[in-house]
């Protein structure tokens, strides 16, 4: 009788994928969070000082 080890390796594949996808989730967000953060804080400053230009 043969046995099938095809659905075990394919598991094996998505295990393996899913933890490099996760560890690159992880270095992204630790490298660019930063650069985030200080975009959007000086987003959020240019947009308040043009609020304030505006006169009603």
């Amino acid at each position: 009788m043969k046995r099938l080890n095809r659905g075990q390796s394919t598991l094996e594949y998505v295990i393996i994928l899913a933890a490099v996808v996760g560890a690159i989730i992880l270095v992204a967000t630790t490298v660019l969070k930063p650069k985030l953060q200080t975009s959007y804080t000086d987003l959020t400053g240019k947009m308040q000082d043009k609020v304030k230009e505006v006169n009603f």
